[in-house]
């Protein structure tokens, strides 16, 4: 808590919740202006909120401090809308008044994910779709209830006068629909038009990282060529103090495979090595090649097919070619947690190698894809 001047309804100062995080709270992500973390500004907009209850003054500003115990700020103006609207949905919980849920990629980790997956089976609803949302609510006004009336809409009937869909244009529907009708056949389907880049070595790349802490602690790497090699190569930091050492091997590692295709499942290998090579004034010219080099299939799967499922993250469309992984309940956070308890006990090898075996898993699910495209072309 700080005390700082300003007259309040105490007197002449006021209090003020500084938080303390385990992380940064302002981002930059590639093409895109910084943002403050919304979650750690949403709970200092609710500190925020009790205090001026009591005296009668709201500061400008929230604050945290960082895991490089900086202090950071962010305008609260920036995020009032937001909050008025998370409290309000918030108070519906406490008084058991909550809306439908909406079903994406982020509910895989919450306690009531499989309860609702299955209410969204169970009634068609539209969020069982890829990247529907909450624009299912506009949908829903419009009698596009189920996914069943999406695949079969009259998309211009969608696009003026009075059953017009805020924020939905022609190509949007379209896709939409399209989306639905893949849904109710059950297969996906892969659209022409696409080629993979040729090269002498293919190499499928991920990374494991606490954004929590800003650590990243291992780089996975299955390397393969056209004379049959097939190997998994891995960089472990077994500590915080070990992940400088190890990202400048990595990019030793770039700089000897100036013509490899490097294959991802999203933007956060290359927005990390950015904030890397920042972090420890790393040669930008092997980030440059790096990303001339970077081929990121989560993107491709977007712009080249459509899925029967609510989300194209890997676990989902890996598992709709038949991929599965070896550990029973894999994901980033789990990963998280395993490096977290090995800190504890550098003792207990057995979680670095699950670490690594699910690291593993993931670079092999991206061939599967890869494959999969290459087979249905």
């Amino acid at each position: 808590m700080r005390r700082d001047d300003h007259d309040s309804s105490l007197g002449a100062f006021y209090y003020e919740a500084v938080d303390i995080k385990a992380g940064r709270g302002w981002e930059e992500r590639e093409g895109s202006k910084p943002k403050f973390k919304r979650h750690y500004a949403l709970q200092i907009m609710f500190y925020r909120d009790l205090l001026a209850r009591v005296q009668g003054y709201a500061p400008p500003l929230g604050r945290i401090i960082n895991i490089d115990s900086e202090t950071e700020e962010f305008p609260c103006a920036d995020f009032e809308a937001d909050y008025a609207s998370s409290l309000r949905e918030v108070k519906l919980v406490a008084a058991n008044e909550t809306s439908e849920p909406v079903l994406s990629s982020v509910c895989g980790q919450c306690e009531w994910y499989r309860k609702c997956r299955r209410w969204v089976e169970d009634t068609r609803d539209p969020t069982g779709l890829f990247f529907v949302g909450k624009q299912k609510f506009a949908l829903k006004e419009r009698g596009l209830a189920t996914i069943d009336a999406i695949a079969e809409m009259d998309v211009k009937r969608y696009l003026r006068g009075p059953e017009k869909i805020p924020g939905l244009g022609e190509k949007s529907l379209e896709r939409m629909k399209r989306r639905a009708q893949v849904m109710l056949a059950g297969k996906p389907e892969i659209r022409p038009g696409f080629v993979f880049p040729q090269a002498e070595e293919e190499i499928y790349f991920d990374i494991e990282d606490d954004p929590t802490q800003g650590l990243v602690y291992f780089y996975g790497m299955v390397l393969q060529d056209g004379n049959g090699r097939d190997e998994f190569m891995f960089l472990q930091a077994d500590g915080p103090e070990e992940e400088e050492n190890t990202v400048r091997l990595f990019w030793e590692f770039i700089r000897a495979h100036p013509r490899a295709v490097f294959y991802v499942y999203s933007h956060k290998e290359r927005s990390t090595l950015r904030a890397l090579m920042e972090r420890y004034q790393l040669d930008p010219a092997v980030f440059e090649q790096y990303c001339g080099q970077e081929l990121d299939l989560y993107k491709f799967v977007v712009d080249h097919s459509d899925w029967p499922t609510y989300s194209y993250g890997i676990k989902q469309i890996a598992r709709q070619v038949g991929f599965s992984w070896r550990d029973p309940d894999p994901s980033g956070a789990n990963s998280i947690a395993w490096y977290n308890d090995y800190l504890k006990d550098t003792s207990r090898k057995e979680l670095m190698q699950r670490i690594l075996e699910y690291n593993e898993d993931d670079c092999r699910a991206m061939i599967a894809i890869k494959r999969y495209f290459e087979r249905n072309a």
